[in-house]
């Protein structure tokens, strides 16, 4: 009789083991994943689909730097990207992160960030529509509030 607890109860674990590696598989397949082209800076569209924002970025500080610029103008959150790594703008901070669903981490701190603001405003970082790839990416949408 034991026996039979012992195999009904290993069998069990294998079926529990199995369905939990199919849902993990399952859940990775489902997140979009952030693109990886070398120096271009992406935006994510409330489409789901990534749009060129800026080809030749100096790198993941400066594509957040350009996000910056477009919260700024129009102060909604929003979600870019930069060789394989997502950025999230919001009121908060901005971050960092390998997943849509992961840890995320500061790619400026609150000194930072206002120093990067007083920049953006003071137009000692030019940005020029040269740099933009698809003139949607910098549609502001509708005016704030």
């Amino acid at each position: 009789m034991n026996q039979g607890v012992f195999r009904a109860m290993a069998a069990l674990l294998v079926v529990a083991f199995l369905g939990a590696a199919g849902w993990l598989t399952w859940r990775q397949s489902q997140e979009v994943n952030a693109p990886r082209d070398p120096g271009v800076c992406w935006r994510l569209g409330a489409d789901g689909k990534f749009t060129v924002l800026v080809r030749n970025s100096q790198g993941i500080e400066a594509c957040a730097g350009d996000l910056e610029r477009i919260y700024m103008a129009t102060g909604q959150e929003l979600t870019g990207a930069y060789q394989g790594r997502y950025i999230f703008v919001n009121k908060e901070a901005i971050r960092s992160a390998d997943t849509l669903s992961g840890q995320r981490w500061r790619l400026y701190f609150d000194d930072q960030r206002i120093a990067l603001d007083h920049k953006l405003n003071a137009h000692e970082m030019t940005f020029t529509a040269s740099r933009v790839e698809h003139p949607s990416a910098y549609d502001p949408g509708p005016p704030k509030p």
